[in-house]
């Protein structure tokens, strides 16, 4: 491969990769405000029913408005089932994301360990090169000398 096509691939590649680390950081932020609305959830869901507790122990309270709590929980019961159920579609998401980078890092790394490889062979050469040239001329003068 030329080293022009080399460097449009890695160029290819760190683009992917960083495009790739973009996603996963999008990915990881829904996923972290998905979790914090579980918990807000879960946190309205524990006063209400420590309220319910509390005024249907202590002072009683009218059948309607027993109806009504009920139904409020019931209602925020839904909403946490269904956000949970997206805090879990977030974390596959989230998973699949990550997978996604460490390919596409890990291929971008190996890229690059390619072309610095290309690099050393080409200095390896350079060099061999430089040296026979030098002693091409040490054996040119010895002989001119002798």
């Amino acid at each position: 491969m030329t080293a022009n096509k080399l460097d449009k691939v890695v160029n290819v590649a760190h683009s992917s990769e960083k495009s790739s680390a973009s996603a996963l950081r999008g990915s990881r932020q829904a996923h972290q405000q998905n979790e914090a609305q579980l918990q807000q959830l879960e946190g309205f869901k524990a006063e209400y029913e420590a309220k319910l507790v509390e005024i249907a122990g202590g002072e009683g309270m009218a059948a309607r408005q027993l109806q009504d709590y009920r139904a409020f929980l019931g209602r925020l019961n839904q909403a946490i089932a269904q956000q949970t159920d997206d805090t879990e579609l977030s974390t596959v998401q989230l998973d699949e994301a990550r997978d996604y980078w460490l390919q596409q890092s890990q291929r971008s790394r190996a890229l690059d360990h390619l072309v610095d490889l290309k690099q050393q062979d080409l200095q390896q050469r350079q060099d061999r090169a430089e040296q026979k040239a030098t002693d091409e001329l040490a054996i040119a003068r010895h002989r001119g000398l002798a």
